[in-house]
């Protein structure tokens, strides 16, 4: 099997064309992202309070630490996360808050708009002044910030949600960045490379889902960076950032040990273009059970190593990323 740059169709300007929700991947970002159209009176008890649902997740790598980053609208609740890990050490240091109606009822996420969450003395910030993503948490025991380059080579996804609107996300991969950090440890600046997930829409009451996040290099040397997920949209925000393109990738399959998920992960597309171990080396959990949304979510960190097929053949790849493994009510 072959890799080649496959023509993506333009994002539509809106989620509805002539009244008609369109659906597909698609080049570039979605300029209107309302949902105003289906969010009802946007009360307690509305579809934009108990069915949809936002969030912006950034995942950074350095050959030494792992960083996740996310602030979530889940409509009746609020959650932020930060969390570190450090390679050298183990160690893992993580920050997180939930806020009972976090964002206001007229909140409308948007990935070029800041978000913004507070909880006593911890405060996170994301922000996009056109070409950058600004990152930044205050704690007690922690200070971060980062800047992602934005290199505009991001994939829209739209895609049908059973007995809800739609689902949609926008993804890019393999992003420059810069980071510092404040702790314990002192003040560290370091390069990274980093990964974007914005997601807004109306995910099934119940879901289920498998999430690669994954950035390495070719034994060429040359950068890359993969997106894949099983069980949820499709399959159609599967992608490879290799170059200066992104080539839409198959379904994936993932073959790991629900009971264990520190045990290795054996990832590949169906077509076997991309087939790869992934180590964990920690992982970040999280089990939220409150009401009508419950939450069983676990985001293993690691290295991974294995195959990418290309029109030029076959070559070795590794890297660091995450994968994950998600059950939700909401």
């Amino acid at each position: 099997m072959h890799l080649s740059p496959v023509g993506l169709p333009s994002a539509p300007a809106a989620f509805t064309t002539e009244g008609q929700r369109v659906s597909g991947m698609f080049a570039g970002a979605i300029d209107d992202l309302s949902t105003a159209t289906w969010d009802g009176n946007c009360g307690l008890c509305s579809p934009r309070r108990l069915q949809r649902k936002g969030w912006l997740y950034v995942g950074l790598t350095a050959p030494r630490f792992q960083i996740g980053f996310a602030v979530v609208d889940a409509g009746l609740i609020a959650t932020a996360f930060v969390y570190i890990f450090d390679r050298e050490t183990g160690q893992l240091h993580e920050e997180k808050c939930l806020r009972p109606l976090g964002f206001a009822a007229v909140f409308a996420p948007d990935w070029r708009r800041p978000w913004h969450v507070e909880s006593g003395a911890r405060r996170w910030q994301m922000a996009h002044d056109g070409s950058v993503w600004h990152l930044t948490f205050v704690g007690p025991a922690l200070q971060l910030k980062a800047r992602v380059e934005d290199h505009g080579r991001g994939i829209s996804v739209i895609s049908a949600a059973p007995g809800r609107p739609f689902h949609h996300t926008y993804k890019l991969g393999g992003l420059a960045a810069q980071m510092t950090m404040n702790r314990d440890a002192g003040t560290e600046t370091f390069e990274v490379r980093a990964n974007v997930d914005f997601s807004l829409g109306y995910p099934p009451r119940e879901t289920v889902w498998n999430w690669a996040s994954l950035d390495g290099v070719t034994d060429e040397g040359q950068p890359f960076a993969v997106n894949l997920v099983a069980h949820f949209l499709n399959g159609l925000e599967n992608a490879l950032w290799l170059g200066d393109g992104v080539v839409p990738l198959p379904q994936a399959l993932f073959d790991y040990s629900p009971d264990d998920p520190l045990a290795p992960w054996r990832i590949r597309t169906v077509d076997d273009r991309i087939n790869l171990v992934f180590t964990p080396e920690g992982q970040r959990r999280e089990n939220l059970n409150i009401g009508l949304l419950k939450s069983i979510f676990t985001q293993p960190f690691g290295p991974f190593s294995g195959r990418l097929t290309t029109a030029s053949g076959r070559r070795s790849i590794s890297g660091h990323g995450v994968v994950e493994a998600h059950q939700a009510r909401w």
